[in-house]
């Protein structure tokens, strides 16, 4: 089955399986949290009320992190639960061992599963933790990588529009440049993969496969979900919103 949802998503996130994907979704009245089937079937709401913003998997699976209210929950990936996780925060990543990291006012905090939090780095933005744990990438006026172990700061790009970067768990970088996916590699080429289709939100990196992303796609007006092979350019629609779907909610 191609097609899973025929309205419109957002911000995808694998689970740690490459089973399910979070996302985001307005088809009900307001920006709520889903789950679907990353082979097809029917998505699952999970979350009602407050929009929400940033999901993000837990590495062992128990909990999606969402912004909402201006914190952090996490909530069941059957909806069942929830609980806040930190306030005043935003744009969640997992460490494979469940530490949480957040921004805080343009800064970077991590938050250890006993619920301890440290200030890690001043001016970071888009954070995303690497599969090994060792690394978190984010955005400062460029891409930049943090080694958790020695706090060593690599700046990777320079290019100030460069956002939304990604590890995958070969180490290489997937990020948004000026609407093009781009990635650079652990020996520092980078490769234009301009020929997919631009995305218009933060690529998501597949748990298992190297070459396989998710990524939000802004096509004719409305949003919607892909993934995408980096390797072969192949592209797969999870979501086809419509005009009607779309400003129903509006």
């Amino acid at each position: 089955m191609e097609l899973i949802s025929a309205e419109n998503g957002m911000s995808p996130s694998w689970s740690p399986d490459g089973r399910s994907i979070a996302f985001l979704s307005n088809r009900a009245e307001g920006w709520d949290l889903y789950t679907m089937p990353a082979s097809g079937g029917e998505a699952t709401r999970l979350t009602k009320g407050a929009t929400a913003d940033d999901p993000a998997w837990s590495a062992d699976g128990e909990w999606i992190a969402i912004e909402r209210n201006h914190r952090i929950e996490a909530v069941s990936p059957d909806g069942s639960e929830r609980r806040v996780l930190v306030r005043d925060a935003s744009q969640p990543t997992w460490s494979p061992s469940n530490q949480l990291a957040f921004v805080r006012n343009r800064d970077l905090y991590i938050q250890e599963p006993d619920g301890t939090e440290r200030l890690v780095l001043r001016d970071a933005d888009q954070p995303h933790w690497s599969a090994d744990g060792k690394t978190i990438v984010f955005a400062r006026r460029g891409i930049w990588e943090l080694d958790l172990g020695s706090g060593r700061l690599r700046q990777r790009t320079q290019n100030p529009l460069d956002q939304s970067p990604c590890i995958q768990f070969d180490g290489d970088i997937v990020f948004i440049r000026q609407a093009e996916l781009m990635i650079i590699h652990q020996d520092s080429s980078m490769t234009d993969i301009s020929y997919l289709p631009s995305p218009a939100g933060a690529p998501s990196p597949h748990p298992r496969e190297i070459d396989t992303i998710a990524y939000q796609l802004h096509d004719g007006g409305n949003w919607d979900i892909v993934t995408a092979s980096l390797e072969h350019g192949k592209l797969r629609r999870l979501t086809r919103a419509t005009w009607t779907s779309w400003n129903a909610r509006l």
